[in-house]
C-alpha cells in the first residue's frame, strides 16, 4: 500500500494495525462472561448474549413437513420445508414486508402475513418464523418485540409476542392446532448451515451475517449461562448481538460517524465494519485527505447520501468506473482506491477477531463457521483478508475450522427450529 495512505490513516487511527487482536480478544472474553452471567444492568452490557432457548441438536423425523416464514428487512417469504433424508423447500413465495410504506396496526401487520400463508396452511401445521428484529425470547420459543429497525412502521407490535400474534391471525383462516417457533436470522443461518454438514464433522458451529449489519451466534453449554436458572443440560444457541461490542479501539472517523448517529452508544462494532457504515468511513477519509492536501482540492466528492458501498464495490472491482470522473489524475484515483482497500482490510480484521472470540469461547479444537451476507461475498478483497486473519488467530489458539456458505439457508434454519420439539 502507498506509504502516504498508510501514514494518513495512521494519523487518524484508522489503519488496520490499530486493531490490537490480543487486547480485543481479552475484552471480548470479559464482555461475553458479563452477558452470560447477567450481573449488573443489561443496559451496561455491550453484547447482551441473548438466549434463544434453541438446542441445536435437532433430529427431524423422516416425512416431516413445516411452514416456513422469513420476515426480513425488505421482503417477506413464505413456503414449505420437508425432510425425507434431504431437505427440500417448495411453494416459496416472496412479498413486500408490511409496514415499509405506511403505518400498520398490530392486527393489520399479522393479518398480512397470515393471508400470505393461506396456501400452505392445509399442507403443514407447525411454523418456523424467522423474525429479523430485536426480540426477547422465552422458553416457549416465542419472542417479544423490543424495537423495530429497517424503517418498519408498526408501532403497536412493539411489546407483543410475535408468535402468539401470528397464531391468532392464522386462526381466522384455519382451525388446525399449531405451534410457532420464533428465531432471528443469524440463528437461522446457523441452523440452516448445519445441513451442509450431514456427517456432523463438527460438534459446534458459529453462525454469522456480514452484510448491511453484522451479528454472530454460537453454541454455548447451558451450565455457563448463569443468568438463567434451571436450564436442561446440553447446548443452547446464543444470539450475541455482537455488533454492539464496544471493545475495539476506534479512530477519529469512527467517532465522527458515531456522534452523528441517532443513537450514539449502540452498534459500535457494526459502525466500524459493516456494509451500512463502511462507505461513510471511506467518504470521511476522502474528505479529510482533500483537506490535508493529499488529494486534489478539485476532486468532485459525491454527496454523502449517494456514496454507498455497492457503488464503491463495483468501482474497486473494475465493473463500473463512474467514480473516475471525480478525480483529476491517476495519482488521486490510486490514493482513493488505497484508502478503500485499507479500510476494507481493517473491517475484515474486526470481523475475523469477533468470530474468533466466539470460536475460542466454544472450547473446541475444531469448529464450523457458517457465514451469510452479500457484503462478505461481494466486497472486493474482504473475504481474502478475513480468511487470512481468521486463520492466524485460530491457529494461535490451536483451533481448526471450516467455512460454510450460509447464503439461502435462512428458510431451512426456520424449518429446523420448527422441528425442535
Amino acid at each position: 500500500m502507498n506509504d502516504k495512505v498508510l501514514d494518513f490513516l495512521n494519523k487518524y487511527h484508522m489503519a488496520s494495525c490499530e486493531i490490537d487482536v490480543k487486547e480485543s480478544l481479552k475484552r471480548f472474553e470479559k464482555e461475553i462472561e458479563r452477558g452470560l452471567s447477567g450481573s449488573g444492568p443489561i443496559s451496561e452490557y455491550s453484547i447482551p448474549m441473548i438466549a434463544t432457548y434453541l438446542n441445536p441438536n435437532i433430529n427431524p423425523s423422516l416425512g416431516s413437513k413445516v411452514i416456513v416464514i422469513d420476515a426480513g428487512g425488505t421482503n417477506l417469504r413464505v413456503g414449505l420445508a420437508s425432510f425425507d433424508g434431504v431437505w427440500q423447500l417448495s411453494d416459496v413465495k416472496e412479498y413486500k414486508m408490511p409496514g415499509i410504506e405506511r403505518e400498520y396496526s398490530n392486527d393489520e401487520f399479522f393479518d398480512y402475513i397470515a393471508k400470505h400463508a393461506i396456501p400452505c396452511l392445509d399442507k403443514a401445521k407447525n411454523i418456523g418464523f424467522c423474525f429479523s428484529y430485536r426480540v426477547e425470547m422465552d422458553k416457549t420459543l416465542d419472542g417479544k418485540l423490543l424495537s423495530w429497525a429497517k424503517e418498519i412502521k408498526a408501532s403497536e407490535v412493539v411489546g407483543k409476542y410475535v408468535g402468539k400474534e401470528l397464531l391468532k391471525a392464522i386462526s381466522k383462516y384455519s382451525s388446525a392446532k399449531r405451534e410457532v417457533f420464533v428465531l432471528n436470522d443469524t440463528t437461522a443461518v446457523l441452523l440452516g448451515g448445519m445441513t451442509l454438514d450431514p456427517n456432523k464433522e463438527f460438534s459446534k458451529y458459529i453462525g454469522a451475517i456480514y452484510g448491511t449489519g453484522f451479528n454472530c451466534c454460537y453454541m454455548e453449554d447451558t451450565k455457563n449461562i448463569k443468568k438463567i436458572n434451571n436450564l436442561d443440560s446440553g447446548l443452547m444457541i446464543i444470539n450475541t448481538e455482537t455488533g454492539n461490542f464496544n471493545g475495539f479501539d476506534r479512530g477519529v472517523f469512527d467517532e465522527e460517524l458515531t456522534m452523528s448517529s441517532s443513537i450514539i452508544d449502540e452498534a459500535l462494532t457494526e459502525k466500524m465494519s459493516s456494509g451500512r457504515y463502511l462507505a461513510t468511513l471511506i467518504y470521511k477519509s476522502l474528505v479529510k485527505a482533500i483537506d490535508d492536501g493529499l488529494v486534489s482540492k478539485n476532486t468532485k466528492v459525491p454527496c454523502e447520501k449517494d456514496f454507498d458501498l455497492p457503488k464503491v464495490s463495483v468501482y474497486l472491482a473494475g465493473i463500473n468506473k463512474d467514480l473516475d470522473s471525480c478525480f483529476e489524475n491517476e495519482a488521486d484515483k490510486e490514493f482513493f482506491k488505497a484508502i478503500c482497500l485499507e479500510l476494507i482490510n481493517r473491517a475484515s480484521k474486526i470481523v475475523a477477531t469477533t468470530i474468533s472470540a466466539f470460536a475460542i469461547k466454544s472450547s473446541v479444537n475444531k469448529i464450523g463457521i457458517i457465514i451469510e451476507g452479500s457484503t462478505f461475498y461481494k466486497l472486493p478483497t474482504f473475504k481474502e483478508h478475513f480468511e487470512k486473519y481468521l486463520s492466524l488467530i485460530l491457529k494461535e489458539n490451536s483451533i481448526e475450522y471450516k467455512l460454510f456458505d450460509g447464503r439461502d439457508k435462512i428458510l431451512l434454519g426456520a424449518a429446523m427450529a420448527a422441528m425442535s420439539k
